[in-house]
């Protein structure tokens, strides 16, 4: 039988992404925790847990038929590969759960990717998360929004335990394998100074530098255009007026104490890169934006679930005042 080496392997060769590959950890870290509850063989296992998703970076609409035929080629036990047929059903395969490592593979699944997204946006990350703050998350659709919270709610039925006890274990077992999933509080305390870039746009930040900013740039735009667009060129009276629209509700979130630690950071990084007089390529943010306009929208975009409507209504009056009700319609 192929063992953890050969499977680790496998699973370089098929899949590039590195969230993928961390999932795929994840969800094996969470199978063996049950192995070894169950006095189950951790090693066989945790195979199936490690290479459930192994085609579903190449072949997605065919997963997991072309993921299966390879592992039975390769020798990798029935059980193993019925597991993952099934922690599918019944969207892509009619192949039901039946054994444990069946039921508890699915229950797996989708919950610890949850778990996972909720370690990323938590300053401690795995190392003090409970039941009760995952449940929170599985109620809030617009977090992780690719996380099947049905297929969640399956899993607990399979595995017919109570649902903070299931969580609780799924948390166990990817604790032991936080130093792989890099989701442990020093991982994040990491990510904040990584993010943080050469210079600490962050550490321009001030109310005051903002406010004087924003009133120079709604001038600008008032003219008819803004620097601050690719390469500093000269910007639309349109984009200009977008660009004071996020900017105003990123303050407002940033001043909202319901605003947690991580996405104030983001929102500090992004003000303070409006801010600096230096036109250079931020690094505190993904996807290498290199313009106000992409910063700024970059920034919404990861703190998406903690703006209000109230915060885009103060943005919008402060635009009615600077502009008018028909001109600051446009930035909305």
């Amino acid at each position: 039988m192929p063992d953890r080496f050969d499977a680790v392997a496998l699973l370089e060769e098929w899949v590039e992404s590195e969230a993928l590959r961390r999932h795929m950890y994840g969800v094996e870290a969470a199978v063996r925790h049950y192995a070894r509850l169950m006095g189950e063989d951790e090693e066989m296992w945790g195979l199936a847990g490690l290479l459930h998703d192994l085609d579903w970076e190449r072949h997605p609409d065919e997963h997991p038929y072309v993921g299966v035929a390879r592992l039975r080629k390769l020798g990798y036990p029935e059980e193993v590969v019925h597991a993952i047929e099934a922690h599918v059903y019944p969207d892509r395969t009619d192949v039901v759960p039946e054994s444990t490592l069946d039921r508890v593979l699915y229950a797996c699944d989708e919950l610890s990717g949850l778990i996972y997204a909720c370690c990323l946006v938590r300053p401690n990350g795995i190392d003090d998360l409970k039941p009760k703050s995952v449940a929170k998350k599985l109620k809030d659709k617009a977090f992780a929004r690719g996380v099947h919270r049905d297929a969640v709610q399956r899993g607990i039925e399979l595995i017919g335990l109570p649902q903070a006890k299931h969580i609780q274990n799924v948390i166990d077992g990817m604790r032991a394998m936080a130093d792989v999933l890099e989701v442990r509080g020093e991982d994040q305390a990491r990510r904040r100074g990584e993010n943080a870039g050469e210079r600490d746009y962050g550490a321009e930040y001030s109310d005051e530098s903002f406010w004087t900013k924003l009133k120079e740039l709604a001038a600008k735009a008032g003219r008819g255009g803004v620097k601050g667009g690719l390469g500093g060129v000269k910007i639309g009276k349109k984009v200009g007026k977008k660009i004071l629209f996020m900017a105003l509700v990123l303050y407002h979130c940033l001043r909202d104490p319901g605003t947690p630690v991580w996405a104030r950071g983001v929102i500090i990084g992004a003000l303070g890169y409006l801010i600096s007089p230096v036109d250079a390529v931020p690094d505190f943010l993904p996807g290498g934006q290199v313009d106000d306009l992409g910063v700024l929208a970059a920034a919404v975009a990861m703190v998406l679930v903690h703006i209000k409507p109230e915060h885009r209504r103060a943005a919008e009056e402060k635009l009615k005042e600077w502009f008018g009700a028909e001109e600051s319609a446009s930035a909305e």
